[in-house]
């Protein structure tokens, strides 16, 4: 498996999350990361989708959940002893967002009452705050370098 090749040309696409409330978690990432509604198309079934982009080329489906689904709700539910406590959230799943004003991000989440977490890396050149959507699922937000195609540093 070593000498085969990675997949070539892959780029990021969408992230998918499922939830039992579409229009709160639309509302909740419509108003903290300002996401648009998009074109849905109706062919999904007896569900709600909703998906929502964010220039230039981010998507994120948001998908009602399966009721008769075993895959875990969140963090908050499964299991019964799940960590809830947002400054573990660096070591555990979550997406991540890079923002052009940290300050101002940070004064939006204390402005919708959003618990979260700050760390720093890079001696303090880049700044970190994590923190959960409506659901549980984990999300970080930070000040990193546009990335450019000649990075000679990768920020993670």
């Amino acid at each position: 498996m070593a000498d085969v090749l990675p997949l070539q040309g892959v780029h990021l696409h969408h992230v998918a999350r499922e939830t039992s409330d579409v229009n709160r978690m639309v509302e909740f990432y419509q108003q903290v990361f300002g996401f648009k509604k998009m074109e849905t198309p109706q062919s999904f079934g007896d569900f709600n989708v909703t998906w929502l982009h964010l220039p230039p080329i981010y998507s994120l489906h948001v998908v009602e959940r399966d009721p008769n689904s075993r895959l875990p709700e969140s963090p908050f539910v499964v299991p019964s002893d799940a960590n809830a406590d947002v400054s573990a959230l660096w070591r555990g799943p979550h997406l991540s967002f890079r923002v052009s004003d940290y300050d101002a991000a940070i004064n939006t989440l204390k402005a919708k009452n959003i618990k979260y977490f700050e760390k720093t890396q890079q001696e303090g050149k880049v700044k970190q705050c994590f923190f959960f959507d409506p659901d549980g699922n984990g999300l970080e937000i930070g000040n990193w370098p546009v990335p450019t195609e000649d990075s000679s540093q990768v920020y993670c």
